[in-house]
């Protein structure tokens, strides 16, 4: 059996620097994961470059560790922070979506968490005397406490022993940065050398590090117990856990690209990954040269001699000469390399769970080529190993991977998939495989444990490490019933909860008809509710248990659904209705240079050439608007009609012939919500969240010529356009967010292009957040970077696959089309803020809720049988 100190050999910790039992010193530092699309294969190359010139700096310091820890996450504190933000109308809406969702993301997931990434390296040790260094040894084994209290008098007190490492810390800080390396806290150190003994525990962290602050014995404060099944007991305060280290044995001939890490992290549990690294010698008998040429002698002795008996190993030893000729031109041409043992660990609560995860990571890893051991005879060994305080010795020699450190870098280290927000609602989870789910969006999310979370509002806000954009438009895209207006509907919803004002333009008419329609369905229960409440009522005394019971009915019965479709301003524009029309009158809701503009628009859309042709009818137009605009400024009420009945009076024939014709096309048609006499409001702009739903549009298909019928719902829309930006920029002070449905067709003429850019430019400094929900990637492409996107989700749209990847800036090629080819119903390809792509599976988990997203009416029984 292999052989390792079991006790805990940390008898010291300043800031990032552990002081070991024999004068030795680590240092600790936290490597942020670098976040690399799954698809980004020059970002990876690069990256794997980068961490090969830092690894080839440790060189000196002979040894190096990295560890891969999965951290919980505390959504309860995120969703805590989230809150605070949650407007106060909609607040128990919100709270109940919070609650119901992290019960149901701990239900499907367990616990959620990160992966973090840590490195340890040895420091060159200080000179410290021969008493210090024999007391270290004799005291230590007889007892700990002692010599911990004599060693830290003597080191800490008197020698300060940390100040000798000072410079050497700087400099090793100094070759890190390229990967972005951290000196880890005192409290930090501490806590991850003592995380090994916590596996599969529920713990606080914060106990855990008054415990070690008041004594580094407590680091090992758990009972440790080899079993005879092949795996660790851990028992303490906490309860108990199995742990078992699973090494890996052997590694593919071939490893370009086998990014190791990469394929750990879409394990759909938690893992931990070790590797414990030594630099190999390059001189001397037991150097990597010297090694080279007694194997070299040994695989051409075995060569003759398979040879001569006709043997099946030739192929084999035909790939060892290989392997060894690489080597040995790597060692003439002074490349470093490395010995290492990388091992994963899994905690569970039972033989059961813990031989699920062995199976699942035997087979995983299987299929990239790596074999992976159970390792049931050095348990104990492996559990000591793997310490952060621990480095690879020359003598250690189990499972040890011996490689070229150009090649060991291509387990693509310190990187991690993530996109959106860290505090955030959640809307799906990030789907790993290029293959397609045939449909079956709830198997992609089974396959995951990696939730998105999103903050729309995070985007145009500073001081945000690593953001790439301030630019807070957004866009959502794809062919129809792909999952696009799911997506739209649930992060309306989800932003409409915050202190924001809140407005979607909705060209269907179809969202109030649904929210309606599952207000009555759950008000219909409301009186079985108020009844349990009554009896709650009568049989609770105590005011805080009754307070939490009767949230408990509230919520049996989805009241908090109810109040919060209660809070939304519907607003149903039907040019049929009187009371409707001017509702989007410039002249009604527009003053100044902007009112005059868009009425311009307006009118030369519903006249065409007959406003351009001659300027004599348009120097008519011009002045009789400047006049009624003018009366209106005195406080009369007047809207464009006036404009055109001015001109009916007009000596010229032509004038006042094209006037009569303009008022005739409007009248009884939709352009009657645009062309009024003012005597009506406008679209309130102060509601806090407003549905505006637009009936009897008849709006052009995406790739359908524009006729007449189509003109008088275009100019409706190019209203509702001025609308949103007027909405968008009245106060910079207050954070506004507009969807914008159907968006595709602002780009069907010069006006509509020109009114969606201004709607765009409102941005950042106004705090607007627009999105606009289309079909084609080409309805959002632009020239003009200000106004690009800084956050855009892509459905699939199968004739625009290699249009979408060149503008999510990735490779065009057969991995990369199959990847957004493959998408299922509900999946889309997302990129944020910080520049992060990934494929993801929408999911706003609570069907109480997303009910109301539903669009599809149908009186068929059976149009959901399987075919």
């Amino acid at each position: 059996m292999n052989k390792v100190d079991f006790e805990n050999r940390v008898i010291s910790v300043h800031d990032n620097l552990a002081l070991r039992d024999d004068g030795s010193v680590i240092a600790m530092y936290e490597v942020p994961a670098s976040i690399i699309s799954s698809m980004d294969v020059e970002g990876k190359i690069k990256f794997k470059k980068r961490t090969e010139a830092v690894f080839a700096s440790l060189a000196p310091n002979l040894s190096f560790d990295i560890g891969m820890l999965p951290v919980p996450i505390n959504l309860e504190e995120r969703f805590g922070a989230l809150l605070e933000d949650c407007a106060d109308d909609t607040y128990d809406m919100a709270l109940y979506f919070l609650e119901k969702t992290n019960e149901d993301l701990y239900g499907s997931i367990g616990q959620l968490i990160n992966y973090k990434f840590f490195m340890t390296i040895p420091l060159k040790s200080f000179e410290v005397s021969g008493d210090i260094k024999q007391m270290l040894k004799d005291a230590w084994a007889r007892f700990k406490e002692k010599a911990v209290a004599v060693v830290r008098q003597t080191l800490e007190f008197e020698m300060n022993w940390y100040e000798a490492y000072e410079k050497a810390n700087r400099d090793l800080e100094l070759n890190l940065s390229l990967i972005q390396g951290r000196k880890t806290t005192k409290k930090e150190t501490g806590f991850y050398q003592r995380v090994d003994y916590l596996r599969g525990l529920t713990y606080n962290r914060d106990e855990e590090i008054a415990s070690i602050e008041s004594s580094v014995q407590n680091i090992d404060d758990t009972v440790i117990e080899p079993l005879s099944n092949g795996v660790i007991g851990l028992k303490n305060s906490y309860g108990k856990s199995l742990v078992k280290t699973l090494p890996i044995a052997n590694m593919p001939n071939v490893v370009n690209n086998l990014h190791l890490v990469e394929h750990a992290q879409k394990l759909p549990f938690p893992i931990e990954l070790h590797w414990k690294f030594h630099f190999s010698k390059m001189k001397g008998a037991f150097s990597l040269a010297s090694k080279g040429e007694r194997a070299s002698d040994r695989i051409k002795e075995n060569q003759i001699e398979a040879y001569e008996n006709g043997s099946n190993q030739k192929g084999s030893l035909a790939t060892a000469r290989v392997i060894l000729d690489e080597m040995t031109d790597g060692v003439d041409n002074r490349e470093l390399f490395v010995n290492y043992l990388a091992t994963f660990v899994v905690a569970g609560q039972s033989m059961r769970e813990v031989n699920y995860y062995k199976k699942i990571i035997q087979s995983d890893m299987k299929d990239i080529g790596v074999q992976v051991v159970s390792g049931m005879s050095d348990q104990l060994y492996f559990f000591y190993k793997n310490r952060f305080i621990e480095q690879l010795e020359e003598k250690d020699k189990y499972c040890i991977q011996a490689m070229k450190l150009s090649s060991a870098c291509e387990n693509l280290f310190f990187t991690s998939q993530k996109i959106g927000s860290d505090i955030g609602f959640p809307i799906g989870r990030i789907d790993h495989a290029v293959e397609s789910w045939a449909g079956d969006y709830k198997k992609a999310l089974a396959s995951s444990t990696n939730a998105v979370f999103l903050n729309l509002f995070q985007a145009n806000k500073q001081g945000i490490a690593g953001k790439i954009t301030d630019n807070p438009a957004f866009a959502i895209v794809g062919q129809t019933g792909e999952g696009k207006s799911f997506l739209t509907k649930g992060l309306f919803l989800c932003h409409s909860l915050l202190k924001a004002l809140t407005l979607y333009i909705d060209p269907k008419n179809e969202m109030k008809a649904q929210y309606m329609k599952i207000k009555a369905k759950y008000e219909a229960n409301f009186p079985k509710m108020e009844f349990e409440i009554e009896q709650a009522r009568e049989a609770i005394e105590d005011e805080e248990q009754l307070y939490w019971v009767i949230r408990g009915i509230e919520y049996k019965y989805y009241k908090p659904v109810v109040d919060y479709i209660n809070n939304i301003h519907f607003v149903s524009l039907d040019a049929k209705e009187e009371s409707n029309h001017g509702a989007l009158d410039p002249l009604v809701f527009l003053h100044g240079d902007a009112c005059k503009k868009i009425s311009v628009k307006v009118t030369e859309e519903l006249l065409g050439e007959k406003y351009t042709k001659e300027d004599k009818f348009e120097i008519a137009f011009l002045e009789s608007l400047d006049a009624v605009m003018s009366e209106r400024e005195k406080g009369k009420k007047v809207g464009l009609l006036n404009v055109f009945e001015r001109l009916l009076n007009s000596t010229d024939e032509m004038i006042s012939t094209r006037a009569n014709l303009a008022l005739r096309k409007i009248k009884n048609s939709q352009m009657e919500l645009v062309f009024s006499h003012g005597k009506n409001s406008a679209v309130d702009m102060d509601a806090r969240i407003t549905v505006l739903g637009v009936t009897g549009l008849n709006l052009p298909k995406a790739d359908e010529k524009i006729t007449s019928d189509h003109k008088e719902s275009l100019i409706v829309m190019y209203a509702l356009g001025e609308f949103c930006r007027e909405f968008g920029e009245r106060d910079r002070t207050q954070e506004t967010i507009i969807f914008v449905d159907e968006a595709w067709f602002f780009n069907k003429t010069e006006i509509g292009a020109s009114i969606l850019m201004s709607m765009k430019r409102v941005g950042r400094s106004q705090n607007n957040f627009l999105g606009l929900i289309t079909q084609s990637i080409s309805d959002v492409e632009t020239e003009d970077d200000s106004t690009a996107f800084g956050t855009i989700f892509a459905f699939r749209e199968p004739t625009e696959t290699d249009k979408v990847l060149k503008y999510f800036k990735l490779p065009v090629e057969e991995t990369t089309q199959a990847w957004y080819d493959n998408m299922t119903k509900g999946q889309c390809i997302m990129r944020d803020p910080f520049g992060r792509t990934a494929r993801i599976t929408v999911d706003f988990q609570l069907p109480e809720v997303t009910v109301l997203f539903d669009t599809v009416e149908t009186k068929m029984k059976n149009t959901k049988a399987v075919a």
